[in-house]
């Protein structure tokens, strides 16, 4: 095999870049050709990031639909909005661009998988995994997050390697800053931080030699990581007496873990759940709760926060099923029920993925599910394969990567759990299957020789 530790770009991962460019361009292009509806791009959270992005052009300031702070998102996505919305196109623009961050992505798993493994076979097929990977392909084609978030999130562990490779303070300071940059975009990796901050403890206590720079490196990624993140928190305790990061999370808390643990205690439907609890129109939540009229924004989304930890906190045992259910959805789940309606033109923005309104389409959605199914075991046979092998038990890259997947796997449990959730995951198992199925290719191709 060649090494290629010192190598420059190879000719081949052009017409890998190729293949993700021609295949992210051509969902949406055949799916707007056979529908005629740009609506098809939006799905039901993709409002709640126009509206914030449109006050930002407007007045400068990030605020909500009633022209208070907004407190429910943060600004990193509603900022790629806005080159779109600025043209009168925004779901042309924003898809282009989400196209090219994803190229991007596909060119940095590349990058990744030469630091991991040092042989460009093994980049070139970690590359292709993703190129080809039904989901992110999908999930370009949408006006939400998750494009955006993932690249970030795989740029970040690019520098995080190569800093474990080189102790460079400023490639690790520049991880910092692209992790806070994630989370702005996506909070789900709030706490993601510190998980990183003990990985690098563990690493300096092992390197003796080192010890006190790599602390002084470690200080500087609490800084830079944290830092960032704290100014928005400021932000909105100063504007809004709101001392999170973002009022999802205590949204997210109620409406939907706790939503999920009352569907589960009274045996129906978790939308029927999430309406009783007054998720679905701020009249029946006031209806409910009177009093709140007259409190602010910040001190209902602290309401939900405590009410919604209450309700887990009174069942344990069922919220833990209801979680681990959720987690198992987001490593297995398929995306047919999304890219089916694409092309009969039945959008389903239901609160849970469903194929709710597609019976008549049944059979597509099986076979479909079913061959992106056996797509998905070969990706996670592959994975497994590599966790199995003697690199990853002695090698920090791999055990951070893992660490990491992990970490966003295990926060992306609940009722909302499914394959939306997986993309950011998606570049460190395609990493991880790439290395495992050349594991298994050059582990059989003796006795086929033999044979």
């Amino acid at each position: 095999m060649k090494n290629t530790k010192d190598s420059g770009f190879s000719f081949i991962i052009w017409g890998v870049l190729l293949v993700a460019l021609l295949m992210r361009f051509l969902l949406p292009v055949l799916a707007l050709s056979i529908t005629q509806d740009l609506e098809m791009f939006n799905r039901g959270d993709t409002l709640s990031f126009i509206i914030p992005a449109k006050k930002l052009i407007e007045f400068g300031q990030f605020l909500n639909i009633d022209n208070q702070p907004e407190l429910f998102r943060t600004p990193g996505y509603p900022l790629l909005l806005i080159p779109g919305l600025l043209v009168g196109n925004v779901e042309n623009v924003t898809i282009f661009i989400q196209i090219i961050l994803d190229c991007l992505t596909v060119y940095l798993i590349y990058k990744i998988a030469l630091l991991l493994f040092e042989i460009d076979e093994i980049a070139i097929v970690c590359a292709l995994l993703y190129a080809i990977e039904p989901l992110p392909i999908l999930r370009s084609a949408f006006l939400m997050s998750e494009t955006l978030h993932t690249t970030l999130l795989t740029l970040f562990l690019k520098l995080l390697l190569e800093y474990f490779k080189n102790k460079s303070g400023k490639h690790l300071a520049l991880a910092a800053m692209t992790l806070a940059a994630s989370i702005y975009v996506r909070p789900i990796g709030y706490y993601l931080p510190f998980l990183i901050i003990g990985i690098l403890l563990v690493w300096n206590f092992k390197n003796m030699q080192d010890r006190k720079i790599l602390i002084i490196h470690t200080c500087i990624f609490l800084v830079v990581a944290m830092g960032s993140i704290g100014i928005w928190q400021t932000r909105n305790y100063v504007k809004a007496g709101y001392s999170g990061f973002a009022a999802v999370s205590d949204y997210n808390l109620y409406c939907y873990n706790g939503a999920a643990l009352m569907a589960d205690q009274k045996s129906i439907e978790f939308e029927d759940s999430h309406e009783q609890l007054g998720c679905t129109k701020h009249e029946k939540y006031f209806m409910l709760h009177p009093e709140q009229r007259q409190w602010s924004q910040a001190q209902i989304y602290r309401y939900m926060g405590k009410e919604g930890k209450k309700m887990i906190l009174s069942q344990p045992l069922t919220y833990s099923i209801i979680h681990l259910k959720g987690m198992f959805a987001t490593l297995v789940q398929t995306p047919a029920n999304r890219y089916v309606p694409l092309f009969v033109g039945r959008f389903d923005r239901s609160l849970t993925p469903s194929y709710q309104n597609l019976d008549r389409y049944s059979y597509i959605i099986f076979w479909t599910n079913l061959s992106l199914s056996l797509l998905s075991g070969v990706y996670l046979l592959g994975a497994a394969t590599a966790l199995l092998s003697k690199r990853f038990l002695n090698n920090l890259s791999m055990i951070t990567l893992v660490s990491v997947a992990v970490y966003f796997l295990t926060v992306s449990g609940g009722i909302v759990g499914s394959h939306r959730f997986r993309l950011a995951i998606m570049p460190i198992i395609c990493l991880l299957a790439g290395y495992g199925l050349w594991l298994i290719v050059d582990k059989i191709k003796p006795k086929n020789i033999h044979d």
